[in-house]
């Protein structure tokens, strides 16, 4: 295992700044592939330019083309990159029972969530504005599609991929890695991390951040890799609003039009980012009660959920991951069929409690 040309490697490091945060990509390779791995990484970088300006949710761009079209109630013709993106995430919306919905772009707006800028000071939207947006809500099973053709009959329609570009850009950026040649990777995208093969015959290391509050310390567990997996973190620690001393979280429920209250944090581990990303979204948002059912509908089976007063629930099947922790966390299961990535259909969540290791 020592020898051989990955024990020579070297670890190659690279940075782009990409939807509001810093991407990292590290590729462990030998040293006389150094060059090779340079003109790789500047296609990626170019790639990852025109994703950000091709997906950002309120600056001029692609995505802002679409929305002006939806919500004039016309038509538009999608690229075939873009329609998959679309389905793809209609899909997940759909099978996340509505807790994943990037259709929310008008109510992130009317939050003032639509920023680079946190923490905000500004007074939350009134409920009548609200309850306005609720009694009109949009959800991505308001798209038609004819072929490449898009179009909705909600005129409040405004899609936001803020629960799915991280992931689907780390996904975007190992594919093309890998068709050059490039087997050991890991992608960070602002603590969201995809990892391909190994770093020196020794698995890539995944820590995962405290949120903060109730929990000591920078990191609260350390993940070893298993080969190809995507481990995400939707949490409400960094972005928020804060006013007249109430703090409101920018993760938004769409059944409420309100921030999700009482969870800090929730980890999850899929085999790509795409599902990661929206699956840690749609967990949080469906709260403590719900998110079992939700993760079996997602086929997700490693689930951490931290709670802004040290709650913590686990999965076992993530719980076997967690490495150089304290954490004492309730066990909870999912029911899901752990040779894919589609679950069986939602049942009870059966609980116990739990020290975790």
């Amino acid at each position: 295992m020592g020898s051989g040309p990955q024990a020579e490697a070297e670890v190659f490091k690279h940075r782009y700044l990409v939807f509001g945060t810093v991407l990292e990509v590290l590729v462990a390779i030998p040293p006389e592939r150094q060059a090779s791995l340079e003109n790789s990484l500047l296609n990626v970088e170019r790639k990852l330019n025109a994703m950000h300006r091709q997906w950002h949710a309120w600056k001029p761009g692609r995505l802002q083309e679409i929305n002006t079209a939806l919500r004039a109630g016309k038509s538009i013709v999608l690229t075939d990159e873009e329609l998959a993106l679309l389905r793809q995430a209609q899909a997940l919306s759909l099978t996340s029972q509505g807790f994943f919905d990037p259709a929310v772009g008008e109510l992130v707006h009317l939050w003032g969530f639509h920023t680079d800028e946190f923490p905000l000071r500004s007074p939350p939207p009134s409920d009548e504005r609200i309850d306005d947006w609720l009694a009109h809500r949009p959800t991505m099973g308001d798209l038609r599609f004819d072929g490449r053709r898009l179009w909705s009959e909600n005129p409040r329609l405004w899609l936001d991929f803020g629960g799915l570009a991280k992931g689907w850009a780390v996904d975007v950026v190992k594919s093309m890695l890998k068709k050059d040649g490039f087997e050991n990777i890991i992608i960070n995208a602002g603590g969201d991390v995809l990892v391909s093969g190994n770093k020196r015959n020794k698995p890539w290391k995944v820590a995962i951040r405290a949120p903060g509050g109730a929990w000591p310390g920078p990191v609260v567990a350390v993940i070893h890799s298993r080969g190809q997996e995507a481990v995400f973190t939707s949490g409400n620690y960094q972005r928020y609003k804060e006013f007249n001393g109430t703090r409101y979280a920018h993760v938004l429920n769409p059944f409420t039009g309100r921030p999700v209250p009482d969870v800090a944090s929730v980890t999850v581990i899929a085999k790509n980012g795409w599902l990661a990303d929206a699956a840690a979204t749609a967990i949080m948002v469906a709260g403590w009660r719900r998110w079992p059912d939700v993760a079996s509908g997602l086929g997700i089976h490693q689930v951490l959920m931290l709670g802004e007063r040290g709650r913590c629930e686990v999965t076992s099947a993530m719980l076997t991951r967690l490495t150089d922790t304290s954490l004492e966390c309730t066990i909870r299961e999912t029911h899901v069929q752990t040779g894919g990535e589609r679950g069986l259909a939602p049942t009870q969540a059966q609980t116990h409690e739990s020290t975790g290791h």
